[in-house]
């Protein structure tokens, strides 16, 4: 009987263990581990991680990014530089988690934003498919702005216009590599996130001081059926 309980005991921890770690699992680390998740950039050079046209191409669009955590609070921090011949950026859309509720979290940022779904088309030349994000508009460059969610691995968007001049006018745009591929978030057995970028919303925050402890009790309960199990 007692092995049969404490067999039980295990069975539930474990499930328990799994199911927490498969949650956090895509969360972007922002404590150290792996500095160039929360501080990076990404470029449209070969292998960049951003396909861009006219102007924008050959290395000349840079987005970089700073991301700092605070007891559960997040400061996201984005940058547009680069751009080549100075084409500015008339827009650029971030990509954001569609199951959050987005309302009033970005009305103190400072420029003009507008969170929606955002479709391919005339009205967003080149970009590969629909996109639900936060709009930054009046080509706004630098960008920063805090919530309570973990950023994880997206897509972005940005516009750039008209360049040339005549029939020789072509659409200037950028996006990061794996959205062309209709991935907007990488695949969940991806090791190589150069073709995305970090981006805002994960919906289940990082872990309380609750869940850290219950994953210490679990790894405890676990160690102590080991021990168990040796005397048995």
């Amino acid at each position: 009987m007692a092995r049969s309980k404490l067999a039980c005991c295990v069975i539930a921890v474990t499930f328990v263990l799994l199911s927490v770690s498969s949650v956090y699992a895509n969360i972007v680390d922002v404590n150290g581990k792996a500095d160039s998740l929360y501080h990076g950039s990404r470029n449209s050079d070969v292998d960049g991680g951003i396909d861009a046209t006219g102007p924008w191409a050959g290395g000349e669009f840079v987005l970089s990014w700073h991301i700092t955590e605070d007891n559960g609070t997040f400061t996201y921090v984005y940058g547009i530089t680069g751009l080549g011949e100075a084409q500015d950026v008339e827009y650029w859309i971030l990509q954001l988690t569609p199951t959050i509720d987005w309302t009033g979290v970005f009305d103190d940022v400072g420029f003009r934003t507008h969170v929606g779904q955002f479709q391919q088309g005339n009205s967003n030349k080149g970009m590969p498919g629909d996109l639900f994000g936060l709009k930054f508009k009046d080509g706004t460059l630098q960008v920063s702005f805090v919530t309570n969610y973990a950023p994880e691995w997206g897509s972005f968007y940005a516009n750039g216009g008209k360049y040339g001049q005549g029939q020789n006018k072509q659409d200037v745009y950028a996006y990061n590599t794996g959205f062309y591929g209709g991935a907007l978030t990488p695949p969940g057995d991806t090791t190589d996130f150069t073709n995305w970028i970090p981006i805002d919303g994960v919906a289940t925050p990082v872990p309380e001081p609750s869940t850290l402890i219950l994953l210490l009790s679990g790894t405890g309960l676990l160690a102590g059926a080991a021990r168990f199990k040796k005397k048995i």
